[in-house]
């Protein structure tokens, strides 16, 4: 192993400022979004089901103004309505959350960068940006929902209104967390695999934080994201079995070694069988 550079010594120094607060936020994070995801699976589950296109198709096709009739969405809002705290549960529990997550692929980041010269810098920003945006615009969402569904169930609750219920504010916030998981997904994937080729991760939680960035795209799984992120915070606290990877104890990349491939030796001539001796005998007489 080599002996840490001056510069690998400054390195390390500022990672060891920074791993215990880096850990802590890993922890919560992974404990929030948990939480977060549980509650996204119940809400779910037990809301009322939406109306079919057949029942909207056929007040359209009613005489006089659509607009004016009562909402088909009335029980579900009604349910929104009733859950309100859960819903702002949520909301706090995926701000702080994704606000760790940007602060533990922040500081991960960081990390790989010193050690990989070819990890730009703006890749750093990616996870933390990424996480900021998601997270505020998560909470966002839940308190505009909040709001504008307390105002359509105190108003006259038609069709009209109903359709600013997902506008405004609510509408800014999803566009919002669109990009915000965008930026996060990149950032996770990007810093994962270089933290991967370094050193800084196994193989394992290399490919685990992989998915969990495509899996903030595709179909956010609590699973992972949590088990990523305790596996992060148990990495930056030293908690790690068996210590510290190389990587973190020299401040240089210590890529994981390549599998070895068994070698071939040379092949070793065999006498020939007694049957085969014989037939050589008696061609050679």
């Amino acid at each position: 192993m080599a002996a840490p550079t001056s510069d690998s010594e400054k390195q390390l120094a500022w990672e060891a400022r920074h791993r215990q607060r880096a850990g802590v936020a890993s922890l919560i994070a992974g404990v929030c979004l948990f939480i977060y995801f549980a509650l996204q699976q119940i809400i779910s589950r037990d809301a009322p089901t939406a109306a079919s296109g057949l029942d909207t198709f056929v007040r359209v096709g009613r005489p006089g103004n659509v607009g004016q009739l009562p909402s088909l969405a009335i029980p579900y809002y009604e349910y929104v309505h009733d859950k309100t705290t859960m819903f702002l549960i949520m909301g706090v529990t995926a701000a702080l959350g994704f606000i760790g997550l940007a602060w533990a692929g922040g500081f991960l980041a960081v990390a790989t960068r010193a050690r990989l010269p070819t990890f730009r810098r703006w890749q750093i920003y990616l996870p933390i940006v990424g996480g900021v945006v998601l997270g505020l615009s998560l909470l966002l969402l839940y308190i505009s929902q909040a709001i504008q569904v307390n105002n359509f169930l105190s108003g006259p609750r038609t069709v009209v209104t109903a359709q600013d219920v997902e506008g405004g504010a609510f509408a800014y916030a999803r566009l919002l967390g669109f990009f915000g998981a965008m930026f996060l997904a990149v950032g996770l994937i990007l810093v994962s695999l270089n933290a991967m080729r370094v050193g800084l991760l196994t193989k394992f939680y290399g490919f685990v934080g992989i998915v969990a960035g495509a899996m903030l795209v595709i179909c956010p799984l609590a699973v992972v994201h949590t088990v990523w992120l305790v596996g992060l915070g148990m990495l930056f606290l030293g908690r790690w079995p068996g210590g510290d990877l190389p990587a973190w104890k020299t401040g240089d990349a210590v890529p994981w070694p390549a599998p070895e491939r068994p070698q071939r030796g040379p092949r070793v001539a065999t006498e020939p069988s007694a049957p085969a001796a014989r037939r050589k005998r008696k061609k050679r007489s």
